[in-house]
């Protein structure tokens, strides 16, 4: 399919992301604001009720789970009043790592009119973050975990695995005898090897670790067989798992702080660049490529493209692909855009009879 946009950094799809993404291969991370239903104006999609739009969050999730690598990252916003089911329709296939509360300072729900609610106004949005099952290495001994995931897409560290065994056994030492020394050494119940050695529950050895393991398969004299050095193993372990790298000053728990979109960009539930400027410096790797499957006006590529990452859009509606197209031919701007606000939306229930809520 030909691009509706496309530099060096970012690649804009102009169509339905059920019929482009699977064409496009896999993805580093996957961060996307779904529709669910109609806001203030109008929006790309409506549904009469909330089966229709859940089904519909079903086909995208299986969409989406296709376009992740083995150490792929998830990010899907959603609304309060649905984040549990979409989390728990995520759980069916997907490991949820987090469920972050966005805090919107100003929302609009402080403004509302005491008699025309019925329920609590929200003022925040949910975020949830997933990984497939088995990527963190543990999961795998866990009762349904291997079966959800790890047949069907390989154990994403078998090659550092596979290394520690066969250098083993190629010395000669089982896993057995390898659990034996330790005992005898460390005056312990041993079983470590199954955590070297196995694929139930794998983990990469501390250097100490491994270098026990060196000198007790080599013996005395000139290392034969694990001859690779510590420092190598652990920048292959950094580069197979799941990239997730805070700095000191970010903000650690689930729940955020950052204010509404101020961007002005057209679209009616735009994120702010500064969230999504954050989201995807701390789970996107160097080099690595986020999907966005509903970009509406583009802040996932134009954030993606100021960090020097890259960006795969795709958006259905071409107004909005015009106006990412445009904000993605401009120069690469600081990490947050001038002119944010703490402005919020105007919101209009999702279905009908249902409270308004806030975007």
């Amino acid at each position: 399919m030909k691009p509706y946009y496309q530099d060096e950094a970012v690649t804009i799809y102009h169509g339905d992301c059920l019929e482009v993404a699977p064409s496009l291969g896999t993805f580093d991370v996957i961060l996307t604001d779904p529709p669910y239903g109609k806001v203030k104006g109008d929006f790309d999609h409506q549904w009469a009720n909330r089966p229709a739009m859940l089904n519909d969050c079903a086909r995208w999730l299986d969409m989406m789970r296709g376009a992740m690598k083995p150490n792929a990252t998830l990010w899907w916003f959603a609304w309060p009043s649905l984040a549990g089911r979409i989390e728990a329709m995520i759980a069916e296939h997907l490991c949820p790592l987090a469920h972050v509360v966005w805090l919107k300072p100003f929302a609009f729900a402080h403004k509302q009119s005491p008699q025309a609610l019925r329920a609590p106004a929200p003022e925040t949005e949910r975020i949830l973050m997933a990984e497939h099952y088995g990527a963190n290495g543990g999961a795998l001994g866990v009762s349904g975990f291997k079966r959800n995931c790890d047949e069907a897409r390989g154990f994403i560290f078998e090659p550092l695995r596979k290394y520690l065994s066969d250098e083993c056994a190629a010395a000669g030492w089982t896993a057995s005898r390898i659990d034996g020394e330790w005992k005898a050494q460390k005056g312990n119940k041993g079983g470590m090897s199954g955590h070297w050695l196995g694929v139930s529950q794998w983990a990469l050895p501390t250097e100490a670790n491994y270098e026990w393991l060196r000198a007790t398969v080599n013996g005395c004299g000139e290392y034969k067989h694990l001859r690779r050095e510590y420092e190598d193993l652990r920048r292959e372990y950094e580069g197979l798992r799941r990239y997730f790298k805070l700095a000191t000053s970010d903000q650690k728990t689930d729940v955020w702080r950052f204010s509404p979109s101020g961007n002005g960009n057209g679209h009616p539930t735009e994120k702010p660049l500064d969230l999504i400027s954050y989201m995807a410096r701390i789970s996107c790797r160097p080099g690595g490529t986020i999907l966005d499957p509903f970009a509406g006006s583009g802040t996932t590529g134009r954030a993606a493209k100021d960090l020097g990452k890259r960006a795969v859009l795709i958006e259905r509606e071409e107004r909005y692909c015009e106006i990412a197209a445009k904000r993605m031919a401009q120069e690469v701007l600081p990490l947050a855009e001038s002119g944010l606000t703490s402005a919020g939306m105007r919101g209009v229930p999702l279905f009908p009879g249902e409270n308004a809520s806030v975007a």
